[in-house]
């Protein structure tokens, strides 16, 4: 990235990533990352624009970070694509971003309106990456889907309550299940 918008990008997203998106105001969030709210709405067009940019860059760098992720994890010892995404999802670094992303994503079922946007791309990216990582099969796609609403169920379970090894438990019983479907497909 450079340049001043990628900057103001930047800096948006780690405000987002620290106070969340509710409530969120154009003033505050610019005088806290040096500037003024009439050049956020210069550079983005309104507060859905400069949240549209933000958020557009959260996906694109968590799915990036995944994908380098389940490369190395395929040719390591790795339990498989679902433990792969797990660990990188679970990682501090990593569940911020997640976190944020949950809440654009309830904000866009309460507000359609205003974030519609966030339920149409967010789901059909990261089912391509999932259904991507399977080997083939007349079901994939389905798989794929079932093996998406397993991590985001696990994923609210983690970061309500913070029990890794129960939510890892589960995770490691349900890919258990899935492979001996597939081994008796």
């Amino acid at each position: 990235m450079g340049g001043r918008r990628e900057e103001l990008i930047e800096k948006a997203l780690d405000y987002f990533l620290e106070h969340g998106l509710a409530g969120l105001s154009l003033r505050p969030l610019a005088e806290r990352i040096g500037t003024s709210a009439r050049l956020l709405v210069y550079h983005f067009g309104s507060k859905d624009g400069l949240i549209a940019a933000v958020m557009d860059e959260v996906r694109a760098q968590s799915q990036k970070s995944f994908a380098l992720s389940a490369a190395r994890s395929a040719k390591g010892t790795a339990k498989g694509p679902m433990h792969a995404f797990w660990a990188w999802t679970i990682l501090p670094a990593n569940i911020r971003h997640v976190r944020l992303l949950f809440e654009v994503q309830v904000l866009a079922l309460q507000n359609p309106d205003v974030y519609a946007r966030y339920l149409e791309g967010g789901s059909s990216s990261w089912l391509e990456l999932i259904e991507g990582s399977l080997p083939p099969s007349k079901d994939r796609r389905a798989i794929a889907t079932l093996c998406a609403a397993v991590i985001d169920g696990l994923l609210l379970e983690y970061m309500s309550t913070g029990d890794r090894r129960r939510t890892t438990k589960a995770l490691d019983l349900f890919t258990e299940l899935i492979q001996g479907r597939a081994r008796d497909a």
